[in-house]
């Protein structure tokens, strides 16, 4: 494997140590309906967080790649204090930095129940070495 890719990889490890420390699921990409299922009727409380679009960069020898977290929950009132304390939690990861967040609701299917969802919007640098890319 790749310096590079060790890299990216210790990155995304860092990242899961920091969201474990919430003591709630996180999983990868989304979640298949079984996972969903159990969440329906427990009420949703989970990380999902995912790896996206690759960028060039200024200086020729990294590019970006968007990480999005995204934080489920339901019947919680304190959704701007815990979005904090994501933030802070994910400021220890190496080499990403926090762009935004955006705050949502989605509602239950077939129902008049919301559930919210927070989406916190980082940026990774990856080193490529590359002059051209």
């Amino acid at each position: 494997m790749s310096k590079t890719l060790e890299k990216m990889q210790e990155q995304i490890e860092a990242l899961l140590k920091a969201l474990n420390t919430f003591n709630i699921p996180v999983f990868e990409d989304g979640l298949a309906e079984d996972e969903e299922a159990q969440f329906e009727k427990k009420g949703y409380h989970f990380f999902v967080y995912e790896t996206g679009n690759m960028f060039k960069n200024d200086d020729l020898k990294t590019i970006k790649q968007e990480i999005v977290v995204y934080y489920y929950s339901e019947n919680r009132d304190d959704l701007d204090e815990r979005t904090i304390e994501i933030i802070q939690a994910l400021s220890k990861v190496p080499i990403i930095k926090f762009e935004r967040s955006q705050k949502q609701q989605l509602r239950r299917k077939d129902t008049d129940n919301y559930v919210d969802r927070i989406v916190l919007l980082y940026n990774r640098k990856i080193v490529t070495g590359c002059a051209e890319i």
